[in-house]
């Protein structure tokens, strides 16, 4: 089982290599501006953040800092198709230490189908959506790839 999902996981990356290379516009982020306050729903600022977008104007990057503006944690927005649906996130440390990544697969007709929440450790978590968006199956593997509770 874990030979599968690393194959399904390869082969989503080099379909969404594949897509990436073959879509116009620049592949470096341009600046989006000031860091913007994040606030709670009481209009109390939690932190900030400061997002990157390439030329489709897609976020390429979004840096989160806490409340004092000290810088906490990056996500890269990796590949996007270039209807702009995105197939894969990585969530760093501000230290650059991957945490946690996202591979993204969708139906053909742009709706989400799966999500795979991939841990450094290498477990993971996969998720699968029905055509209307709902929730149909949650499978956790374990570091070998083998499923949790099956």
């Amino acid at each position: 089982m874990k030979r599968a999902l690393l194959l399904l996981t390869a082969a989503c990356l080099a379909i969404c290599l594949l897509l990436c290379s073959c879509s116009s516009g620049s592949a470096e982020p341009t600046y989006d501006g000031e860091m913007t306050a994040v606030t709670d729903e009481n209009g109390v600022v939690t932190g900030y953040e400061r997002r990157y977008h390439n030329d489709a104007g897609s976020v390429t990057r979004l840096d989160s800092y806490d409340a004092d503006k000290v810088y906490q944690s990056f996500v890269l927005y990796e590949y996007y198709d270039e209807s702009g649906l995105l197939y894969t996130e990585t969530l760093y440390k501000a230290n650059g230490i991957a945490q946690l990544r996202y591979v993204y697969t969708y139906n053909e007709d742009g709706g989400l189908a799966e999500k795979a929440e991939e841990h450094t450790d290498g477990s993971a978590l996969v998720t699968r959506f029905d055509g209307n968006g709902n929730e149909t199956e949650r499978i956790s593997y374990d570091s070998d790839g083998n499923p949790i509770g099956e």
